[in-house]
């Protein structure tokens, strides 16, 4: 059982890299770090950011409480958890291929209290707390050692190696609850020199290389986040445009807008796409988030039909309010004028939804369709930011009206436009659908 106001000593050794902020590796022993670290996961996200209620300058605040991590995968867990146990018995039998070991380093956040002037004065202050709520470490530093005074609370973040303490907290907790069990098979039928003290003792010596990211905010947290997970080794991309899709920076106000669009498609109940989209890039939808914010950041580069908003947005302009209105307003028409190749209600997911319209293929030729589409809005006088959704709505209508016979030849499963989802299949369904509608010469 935790102890109340415990205070972990931890000692390690500044590294120098390109930040502003203090970043240290040392080792922390299994039972320090469970007293100190949370679990935590990202959420798909059930609000209208475009709702009249909320005001999306605001949302930056708000995400910085939010959390970064992926899920933990059930069986990667699972598949560590059996491989502790089997290198816990080859060290308990003596056998010579033992090299249970993690080497590479969990990355942990450190939350810090700057309030006192020494030691002496934190660990009186929080030693005599009545409150469990306090958090924040002490550190000091000489030269390039630094020691850390961290409270015993579950309020450290871990940036890369959920997998890891996830399973040996798992194993370490069935020790103690004798349910230990290796496929269908019980501790003493798999390993029978093992016994679950054994395996305790094992654990509670153990020790985790650890890089210590020290007073880093929740967005610097997933900036490193998305270093480690998205730069140096594959993972779902959802997850990415959603963690730096909730938060306004120079850099990325393109993937800013375009999430907070999605959000709104697909969360808002007035939009034609509410629940298509797949969050995070799993549940239930036709297609991926990330797809979709690819696709709509096309629009905001330099030379894309939207490629002033992204800057309009940073100086408080309000260009941006065009989005929701345009969005709705055109899949409002394509629902219409290819209503047959439209999910029915029946079709919840994009294995039961047999036509294309709506998957990536279909959305992704319909999104590279608004360049044209908009410039010839454009040229005919229409006002865009004031015409009203109905209005801009039939807009849509009488140029679709030109195509909408040909739904089959471009939605149906057997349709030469039929298949994976490829960049190649969007392209080409993208220049047929162009060339019908007269935008394009025929190739």
């Amino acid at each position: 059982m935790m102890k109340i106001n415990r205070i972990i000593y931890v000692k390690g050794f500044l590294v120098n890299q390109l930040t502003f902020k203090p970043i240290a590796t040392t080792s922390i022993n299994f039972t320090d770090l469970l007293e100190i670290i949370k679990f935590t996961a990202r959420k798909v996200d059930s609000y209208d950011p475009f709702n009249p209620y909320h005001d999306i300058s605001q949302i930056a605040d708000n995400a910085n409480k939010i959390y970064y991590q992926r899920l933990t995968n059930e069986k990667r867990v699972k598949d560590i958890y059996n491989f502790i146990l089997a290198e816990i018995n080859n060290v308990n039998t003596k056998r010579n291929n033992a090299l249970g070991s993690f080497p590479t380093a969990i990355i942990l956040s450190m939350d810090l209290n700057e309030e006192f002037e020494n030691v002496e004065g934190f660990k009186t202050f929080f030693e005599g707390l009545e409150s469990s709520e306090y958090s924040g470490a002490f550190y000091k530093v000489n030269g390039n050692d630094i020691e850390l005074y961290v409270p015993n609370r579950k309020v450290s973040l871990i940036v890369d190696g959920q997998h890891r303490l996830a399973a040996m907290t798992k194993l370490y907790q069935d020790a103690k609850s004798n349910s230990i069990k290796i496929g269908r098979n019980k501790l003493e039928h798999e390993y029978p020199d093992l016994t679950n003290e054994l395996i305790i003792t094992s654990l509670e010596k153990f020790e985790f290389n650890c890089t210590l990211l020290i007073g880093f905010d929740r967005w610097e947290q997933g900036k490193v986040f998305a270093d480690v997970n998205f730069n140096q080794k594959p993972v779902n991309k959802s997850l990415y445009y959603d963690i730096f899709g909730s938060f306004p920076n120079p850099d990325k106000n393109d993937i800013f807008l375009a999430h907070m669009l999605a959000m709104h498609l697909n969360n808002s109940s007035k939009s034609p796409i509410n629940g298509f989209i797949k969050m995070l890039g799993a549940g239930s939808g036709y297609f991926s988030q990330a797809f979709f914010v690819e696709a709509i950041v096309d629009h905001f580069r330099p030379k894309g039909v939207w490629g002033s908003l992204p800057l309009d947005y940073l100086n408080g302009g309000e260009k941006h309010k065009i989005l929701p209105k345009f969005f709705k307003a055109y899949f409002r028409s394509i629902k219409k004028s290819f209503y047959e190749f439209w999910p029915k209600d029946h079709e919840t997911t994009s294995r039961s939804y047999k036509n294309i319209l709506c998957k990536t293929t279909g959305m992704g030729a319909l999104i590279k369709l608004i360049n044209p589409i908009y410039r010839d809005l454009q040229r005919s006088d229409v006002d865009l930011h004031n015409i009203t959704e109905d209005d801009l709505t039939a807009k849509f209508d009488s140029i679709f009206e030109k195509i909408s016979s040909k739904g089959k030849k471009y939605f149906s499963p057997d349709s030469d436009f039929s298949g994976a989802g490829s960049l190649g299949l969007q392209n080409k369904l993208f220049k047929k659908m162009g060339e019908d509608l007269g935008y394009f010469r025929s190739s």
